[in-house]
């Protein structure tokens, strides 16, 4: 479970920046 949520977490970041290069 930990490693689970560890690693949605840096999906999640990653979505982010994705998202923020999109946007620039």
């Amino acid at each position: 479970m930990k490693t689970d949520s560890r690693t949605f977490g840096t999906s999640t970041l990653i979505a982010k920046n994705i998202g923020r290069i999109t946007q620039i």
